[in-house]
Order: C-alpha cells, then structure tokens, then sequence
C-alpha cells in the first residue's frame, strides 16, 4: 500500500527531516501508520473486516481473506476486457500497495511476471510467506518510494486498489505519472481512487483533525472500543479532472470510470490503455483535436 523506502538506501517517500520535529510528532504519516499495521494487524490492514484482525484469524478466515482477492482480480481483468478491449501480451503486471499478497496470488496465475510493491517490510514479509507456501516463483516482492526507484522494467497491467485513498494526493498524483510512465504500449492500467466523502461535515471535520492531531486518535480509539495505539488510516479524496488530465497528458486517450458507492465514500476505478502507437504526435492531425484547439 502505500510506498516509503527507509534505513535501506532507498530514497524515502517522505522527508521528514523537513518538517518541524513537534509538528511530526503529532501529524499522522501514512507510510508510518501502514509500518504499523503491517507489524500489528496486517490482514485487517488491508480489508477492514473485522474477521480478519489478528485475534479473529485462522486458516478458514484467512482463506477466505485470498478467495477476495481471486474474485477482485476476475471482476478487473474482466472490466478492462469490457472497457479496453483487454490487453496486448500478459507477460508482467504490478500491484501497487501489494499488502499481504491477497491480488499478487492470482495476478501470478496469470501473467508470467508480477511486482509486487509497498511500503511495510512487515506486508512484505507476510506476502512472501503466502507465495511460499504456495509455491509461487514468478513474484517479486520490492519497497516502494514516490519515484518508484527500485521498479525495474515495463508492465503489460498495472493494477492498484484500495491504496490511494491512504497517500496524501500531492503524492500520490505523482506516483500514479510514475506508473503510466512504466506501461508497455498496449497495456492496461486500473486504480482505484476515492472522489467524495458522502459523510456528514461533523464526521470530515473529526477526520481531518485526527490526521493533523494524531494524539486525538488513541482517544476516538478508546470511545470506539478499539487499542488507543491502533494506528489511523488516512482517506484522502482525489480530483478526477485532475487525474484524467494527467492521463492524457501522458498518451492515454482511452480511460474509462468505473463509479463505486461503497463504505461512505465514492469511488472511481480508473480503466486506462495505453495506445500501441503514441497518440500525442498523431493527435493533432484529427479534425476533432483541431476544432477543441481553435
């Protein structure tokens, strides 16, 4: 989920030696914040179900926690076949925010290479441990940093849910221009981004101050029945203009919207390809792009 490298030589996601030592300690991080959950509650981290907390998990629990993953990645590949087409070769994807490994597992049965990407060790840890015991040997596991320096290569799919929502969206309008600068031509990209908050202004306020006071969330834990120690989990909302602008900025003239009203926010899924021929330097020849120019 979401990318920090640190302590490793990786550049950082985020440059804390830049912001005042009081207000970082009292700010929630999310790359922090994910560490956390990776190390405390790593499945319940990435589905917030309490069927999969850690006191909560067992073998059935935690197969049912993959079945989810097995299901989301039919229903995606399906949606870009139905929106795009479907994709030109299927010999590498990446999951970004790659958690546990719950969309890894089945991305593995069927490109021929997988990335996956994230910021906890801990997640890491548990993904490769879930690859092992299946036997998978096609995935690689990788920290992730707002520039992406240690994903090598171009992907045929990029594929990232449930993970934006927790980067600030400065950041992470960054790294989505990072992925589409990865795509092979002919591939296919489908993120998930939240656009609107359907709560009341009451319950927005309350977020925004857990996020910029991060002593008040062990407190709203504690009112919630929860360890004052749980860590928060950021829901940052993204500008969709700005999003698709980007996009085609970057060639991918074929994006569709996906609307997801779920769990008080609503929720684009982004279904992008990118042409097998650049668009940009062919663009302008086509009397619809001349006339939106004049």
């Amino acid at each position: 989920m979401p990318g920090q490298a640190k302590g490793d030589g990786h550049e950082s996601r985020f440059d804390h030696a830049a912001v005042p030592r009081g207000i970082a300690l009292i700010r929630d991080n999310s790359d922090t914040s994910w560490e956390k959950w990776g190390e405390d509650n790593p499945y319940y981290g990435v589905l917030a179900d309490d069927r999969f907390r850690g006191e909560n998990l067992n073998d059935e629990r935690k197969a049912e926690f993959l079945a989810t993953g097995r299901r989301h990645v039919r229903r995606v590949l399906e949606m870009a076949e139905r929106r795009c087409g479907g994709m030109t070769e299927k010999r590498a994807a990446l999951d970004f925010g790659c958690g546990v490994g719950r969309l890894v597992l089945p991305l593995a049965e069927i490109f021929e290479h997988v990335t996956g990407v994230d910021v906890s060790t801990a997640m890491l840890n548990v993904a490769r441990s879930n690859c092992a015991e299946r036997g998978i040997h096609n995935v690689e596991l990788k920290r992730s940093d707002d520039r992406l320096t240690q994903v090598e290569g171009k992907f045929d799919f990029i594929h990232s849910y449930l993970v934006f929502q927790h980067i600030p969206v400065r950041r992470g309008e960054k790294i989505v221009a990072g992925l589409v600068d990865r795509m092979n031509d002919g591939g296919i990209m489908a993120i998930h981004l939240p656009f609107v908050c359907k709560g009341s202004r009451a319950r927005r306020a309350l977020h925004k101050i857990r996020r910029n006071f991060s002593p008040l969330s062990g407190l709203v834990n504690l009112a919630r029945g929860k360890r004052w120690s749980e860590p928060f989990m950021q829901m940052n909302l993204y500008d969709m203009n700005r999003i698709l602008r980007l996009l085609a900025e970057r060639g991918m003239n074929d994006a569709f919207l996906e609307i997801v009203d779920a769990g008080g926010y609503v929720s684009a899924f982004v279904i992008a390809k990118k042409p097998e021929y650049p668009m940009r330097k062919v663009q302008a020849e086509h009397l619809w792009a001349a006339e939106l120019g004049s």
